[in-house]
């Protein structure tokens, strides 16, 4: 049997050599397994965003892929690590909330398990330092699993783990829908979560929808960032079939003046 794919999400950032050391842990220990970069340059500590990426990203990795995603400003502390599985696919990492997109999402189908320092040191896995368990035990924890090991090998069956706060942060209120931003992307378009099936469900035709961004009118849903003027903030439903706010020929985040994202608030209003 081939070894199972391997993802890697961090906050290392694509310019360290943290990334690359990850890389060669893996392939050390499963040298079978194909191995993607997700992404590397999640803001440093935002486990928020790491959970919206893995969220967003989830449905299109290979369907036996394991995720080892470190994104860990708890690293040497008494968290716990975890081994979580959805369906065919595994997630290891810090328990400080990175999967609770996805865990609101998928409910019964998921098993839990809390990396058991006992079980892996018969596994000689230790790590040898206390800040970096993305090499030392995520990365030796997911090999294993990619080669076919069962998570009762590394944790036991756990029910509760950490989940964020304001997670997702959609609500509805007296037909207005409100929600925050939750990711910048490079052209400083900022991402939400509110999805497509909710828009219509509470307006029904989207074509009568308004939005305003922190205070500002963004007008109705756009179909492609072409659809404003140069340098409007418009707002679209994006490929992700989420909500996105966005500027023809700008950045969107600047002209909104370098708020953390999720201090952005958006709401969706009837034009009629």
């Amino acid at each position: 049997m081939d070894a199972r794919p391997l993802v890697l999400l961090t906050d290392f950032g694509s310019t360290d050599f943290y990334p690359g050391v990850m890389r060669a842990v893996l392939l050390s220990s499963a040298p079978s397994s194909r191995v993607i970069d997700l992404h590397h340059d999640i803001p440093a500590h935002d486990i928020a965003a790491a959970s919206f990426v893995l969220a967003q990203s989830f449905p299109y990795l290979p369907h036996d892929a394991v995720v080892v995603c470190v994104v860990d400003p708890g690293v040497g502390t008494e968290r716990r690590g975890l081994v979580i599985n959805i369906g065919e696919r595994t997630l290891v990492g810090p328990d400080n909330g990175f999967a609770s997109d996805l865990l609101l999402m998928h409910g019964p189908d998921v098993a839990l398990y809390a990396i058991d320092d006992t079980l892996i040191h018969s596994e000689n896995i230790r790590a040898r330092g206390t800040t970096f368990h993305g090499r030392d035990i995520f990365a030796p924890v997911a090999a294993g699993i990619a080669l076919g090991s069962n998570p009762e090998r590394f944790g036991r069956r756990v029910e509760g783990v950490v989940m964020l706060r304001d997670v997702p942060g959609v609500s509805v209120d007296g037909g207005v829908i409100r929600a925050r931003g939750r990711y910048v992307d490079r052209f400083g378009n900022v991402m939400t979560d509110i999805p497509l099936d909710l828009v219509r469900r509470v307006f029904g035709d989207i074509s009568t929808v308004r939005v305003s961004v922190a205070g500002r009118d963004a007008g109705p849903l756009r179909r492609t960032y072409a659809d404003g003027d140069s340098g409007e903030l418009i707002a679209i439903m994006n490929s992700w079939g989420m909500v996105e706010i966005a500027m023809n020929g700008g950045r969107a985040i600047v002209y909104l003046g370098h708020k953390p994202v999720a201090s952005i608030r958006i709401e969706l209003r009837s034009a009629s």
